[in-house]
């Protein structure tokens, strides 16, 4: 095609309590996503939502999430992710490879992920995402947030707490009075 952008189009899960806000988009551009560079000169991250190095991403949100767009330019660069150990966390591969490295340094496990790979991180793994880029020009999403612990029923674009929920945001909607 003569013009390709790449898109990540995110929908998170509301807290209950916020379930009935009104739906909003967040549209972010790239001047308004701060850049931090990763210690030890690994590579960058582009912080869209929580905060990584200090720096906090523009995307409004109603429970803690992180949205980090992290480029590693080079082969072989080691990169470590604080990341809050209460949260869920995914790796996404955009583009070339990683290994996400667990166990003690000296006695790392390498599990290799390639294009379009992700990884659902333990979270009895501790507190930092370790990944050794396994080409260059490695291109990586670091999503994840606090679980909600809260029951989830799911059908069709609405995601509520209950069944009832659901056949009650179906009217709403079908009446024309969802997110009004």
């Amino acid at each position: 095609p003569p013009f390709s952008s790449p898109v990540c189009q995110l929908w998170v899960n509301l807290p209950k309590e916020h379930k009935m806000t009104a739906p909003k988009y967040q549209p972010i551009e790239n001047k308004d996503i701060p850049s931090v560079d990763v210690p030890g000169g690994a590579g960058s991250v582009r912080v869209i939502a929580g905060s990584f190095g200090g720096t906090t991403g523009p995307a409004s949100v109603h429970s803690p999430v992180e949205l980090w767009d992290v480029t590693l330019p080079k082969e072989g660069a080691v990169a470590d992710f604080p990341f809050p150990p209460e949260h869920n966390c995914i790796v996404f591969v955009r583009r070339g490879g990683v290994d996400v490295l667990t166990g003690q340094e000296g006695d790392e496990k390498a599990h290799p992920l390639g294009p379009q790979d992700v990884a659902l991180m333990a979270r009895l793994a501790g507190d930092t995402v370790r990944v050794r880029a396994a080409t260059d020009d490695t291109s990586l999403l670091i999503i994840g947030g606090k679980p909600l612990d809260e029951p989830i029923a799911a059908r069709g674009p609405f995601v509520m707490n209950t069944n009832e929920e659901l056949m009650q945001a179906n009217v709403d909607y079908r009446s024309g009075s969802f997110g009004r």
